[in-house]
């Protein structure tokens, strides 16, 4: 890899470490967490940054770099994805992750099979056929957009002379509407599944695959935990049969969990993201 790259709206790498300018918790976690890839990449001299003002590529110093031809990690927010890709595709550098592939990643059930089945659908249909859903999941289902904005268990509860759908989120009780703004926007609809937990919380694991090869496993925590051996050999499995596919990007952040089927346990695929926006637990070490 030559390059890691990261958005900066200053120019610098500063936006990385003065954390109590955001106000918004979610963007200064994501800034808390690359602290240690920004400064592991720039110890390596791999540290790329993409200056969101000028849109150009420099080091840490504000010189700019020529990046044609080079390898590159983007790593950034949501927000900043495409521009970033769009960015470096155009300044003829070669990113591990293209838009297209991206846009793979994030319709990943199209091409991916998993235990379960999706229904895909808008939220506004799922709010209009409660009594379908319902009946086909019982008053508790799992709904998520397919772009990356909200994933929760829903309930159907009733209200008056109608059902109503309301997402527990923390402690707070929100109405759908809330939470999707938009009728029109695509959500996808399964089970509301039992997923197994243990001392460490719920049985989830984050992998990175870069090129087709695990680049880091890590249980969903922020504590140091072991990963059993007999679930490194089935997410070794799992990545071998997704290699096989061709129209799949070689490149994407992958969860794994174990949830309980009927006193069976299941272990499966939960759900894909775009490495390059991805957030990282305890053990995903990406920088090498």
């Amino acid at each position: 890899m030559d390059y890691y790259c990261f958005p900066t709206r200053t120019g610098d790498i500063s936006v990385f470490f003065n954390l109590e300018q955001y106000t918004d918790s979610r963007e200064r976690f994501f800034y808390q967490i690359s602290q240690e890839d920004v400064m592991l990449a720039k110890q390596k001299g791999k540290l790329l940054l993409f200056d969101l003002r000028t849109q150009t590529f420099i080091d840490c110093n504000g010189n700019a770099i020529d990046i044609k031809g080079k390898e590159i990690f983007p790593r950034c927010r949501i927000q900043e994805s495409e521009q970033l890709l769009n960015a470096i595709e155009n300044n003829g550098g070669n990113s591990i992750v293209t838009r297209a592939d991206s846009k793979i990643v994030e319709n990943w059930f199209e091409y991916i099979d998993v235990q379960r089945k999706f229904f895909r659908t808008t939220f506004g249909e799922v709010q209009n056929n409660l009594h379908f859903y319902e009946k086909k999941f019982g008053n508790k289902i799992f709904l998520k957009t397919v772009k990356k904005q909200f994933s929760n268990i829903c309930q159907i509860v009733q209200m008056g002379d109608s059902k109503c759908l309301v997402s527990f989120v923390g402690h707070s009780l929100f109405g759908g509407n809330m939470l999707i703004s938009d009728d029109s926007t695509p959500v996808l609809v399964t089970d509301a599944l039992s997923i197994i937990k243990d001392d460490y919380g719920k049985r989830e694991w984050r992998v990175f695959v870069v090129k087709g090869k695990i680049l880091c496993i890590s249980r969903s925590s922020d504590d140091l935990v072991d990963v059993e051996s007999y679930v490194i050999e089935k997410i070794q499995g799992k990545i071998k049969q997704l290699s096989e596919i061709s129209i799949f990007p070689s490149s994407y952040c992958v969860d794994f969990f174990e949830y309980d089927n009927n006193g069976k346990v299941i272990f499966d695929i939960c759900e894909f993201n775009s490495i390059e926006s991805s957030g990282v637990y305890r053990n995903n070490n990406i920088v090498f």
